[in-house]
C-alpha cells in the first residue's frame, strides 16, 4: 500500500461521511447476475487485504481480523445493473460497502497510473491511500464491458481517501489503462446512530429502501450511506 498528497474536493472526494455511489442503471448487463458472480473471490479479498492494512487509518482505534469476509448482495434480484454489496466479518469493527458497475469499453489513453503511487508503506499522517495487486483474467472480466485475454496481465488499484472513508477500484485489464469498476465505503459498525429520523427516500437514487442498522444509514439499492462522525 501507498500513501499520496490530498485531492481537491469534488466528485472523487465527497463531503465526509458521506458516500455518493456511481449512478444507478437498470436492466444493463449484469441486471440478471448477483454481487457475488461479479464481484469475484479474488476482488473481495483484495479489498478486505487492503481494508485490514488501512482500517486503522480511516476509523482509528478499528480491528479487522485475519479472516475472509463475506460479501452480502444488498439489492440481488431487483434487475440493477449496479451491484450493491456489503464485505466484512461478524468480529470486525468496519464493514466495507460497495456499488460495483462494470467499465464501458473504449478507455482512453493515460499516462501510466504507476507514476501517482507515491512512495510504498502507509504513513499515519497520509490522506489518500492505494493499494495494488495483480489479478488473473478471469477474476476481473466480470468488471469488464470486454472480456480480456487470456494472456493479459490485469492490475488491481485500490485508492482511499482517509479523511472521508470512501474510495475507488479501477482494474487495468493488461493495456496500462485503468478502468473504474467500483465505488466503496468504509463504515464504522459501532457508534452512534445518524441524528434524526430514517431518510423517507433515498437522496441518491430516491427509492424508498432506505435501511436503518446500528451505527449508519444504507440505501440497499445504490449504496448510498451516511454516519455520524
Amino acid at each position: 500500500m501507498r500513501s499520496a498528497s490530498p485531492e481537491p474536493y469534488g466528485p472523487s472526494r465527497p463531503h465526509p461521511a458521506i458516500f455518493v455511489p456511481p449512478l444507478r442503471h437498470r436492466e444493463g448487463p449484469c441486471a440478471g447476475r448477483r454481487c457475488d458472480e461479479v464481484v469475484t473471490p479474488a476482488v473481495r479479498a483484495a479489498l478486505w487485504r487492503f481494508l485490514r492494512g488501512t482500517a486503522h487509518l480511516l476509523h482509528p482505534g478499528a480491528a479487522t481480523p485475519d479472516e475472509p469476509a463475506r460479501l452480502s448482495g444488498l439489492n440481488d434480484g431487483r434487475g440493477a445493473d449496479v451491484k450493491v454489496g456489503m464485505l466484512g466479518t461478524d468480529t470486525s469493527g468496519v464493514c466495507l460497502v460497495l456499488a460495483a458497475r462494470p467499465a464501458g469499453a473504449g478507455a482512453r489513453p493515460q499516462r501510466p497510473w504507476r507514476d501517482g503511487l507515491g512512495a510504498e508503506g502507509v504513513r499515519d499522517d497520509a490522506s489518500v491511500v492505494s493499494g495494488v495487486q495483480e489479478a488473473a483474467p478471469a477474476d476481473v472480466a466480470p468488471l469488464l464491458a470486454e472480456e480480456p485475454p487470456g494472456h493479459a496481465r490485469p492490475w488491481l488499484v485500490v485508492r482511499a481517501f482517509v479523511r472521508e472513508r470512501t474510495g475507488t477500484l479501477a482494474v487495468d485489464p493488461g493495456d496500462g489503462v485503468l478502468r473504474p469498476v467500483l465505488g466503496f465505503s468504509v463504515l464504522r459498525l459501532g457508534g452512534p446512530r445518524p441524528a434524526g429520523e430514517r431518510p423517507a427516500r433515498c437522496p441518491g437514487c430516491g427509492e424508498g429502501r432506505v435501511r436503518r442498522y446500528a451505527a449508519f444509514d444504507l440505501c440497499p439499492d445504490c449504496g448510498w450511506s451516511v454516519q455520524p462522525e
